[in-house]
């Protein structure tokens, strides 16, 4: 299972079921701001399953993630 942000161009999520993945979207705000609640809902809920997760830096709205080096912490 791969966590893409609903914020990612349709090539990341298309991308990780290609590769055998399946998609857990995470919820973003109007600004294209990752939802760090849901995030980490949604990582503990599937956290035996999860290989990692995909963000577009900066997002397909131009965001440069202020909480990209937490996101990668909680992953590993």
């Amino acid at each position: 299972m791969c966590l893409i942000p609903t914020s990612a161009h349709g090539t990341n999520p298309a991308t990780a079921a290609i590769c055998g993945m399946d998609v857990i979207p995470v919820a973003c705000n109007e600004k294209g701001h990752i939802d760090m609640k849901d995030f980490k809902e949604k990582l503990a809920k599937h956290s035996s399953e999860i290989c990692g997760a995909m963000i577009t830096y900066p997002s397909t709205y131009g965001v440069f993630e202020s909480t990209a080096k937490e996101i990668c912490d909680l992953v590993h």
